[in-house]
């Protein structure tokens, strides 16, 4: 288990530090603070349009299958996966929630 779980913080950390660099890259090369702007909008659509039904999808099928055969471990990992994508799809709509209710 602790090889696991060193295992997700390297590819936890990796993730981070290549979404960071690609970040300061488009930070680096936009010419003003709209091109940024709009680069960053678009790849929030990207994640709340593609990644997020992608992941509630495919965890939706794992805890299918994992309850089809039986497994415990597989249905909590798929219902947690699902659960995950549902978060990545309601982003933007926490987000305007958090701002409505901040008056921010």
């Amino acid at each position: 288990m602790n090889q696991r779980v060193r295992n997700l913080f390297i590819t936890a950390g990796s993730i981070w530090m290549t979404l960071f660099w690609f970040a300061s890259v488009a930070w680096a090369q936009a010419a003003s603070e709209e091109d940024l702007r709009f680069f960053l909008e678009r790849v929030g659509d990207f994640l709340i349009r593609t990644v997020g039904p992608g992941v509630l999808v495919i965890g939706m099928a794992v805890a299918g299958v994992s309850m089809a055969l039986g497994d415990e471990q597989g249905m909590r990992r798929g219902a947690i996966a699902a659960g995950g994508g549902a978060l990545i799809m309601l982003s933007r709509a926490i987000l305007d929630l958090i701002q409505n209710v901040t008056h921010f």
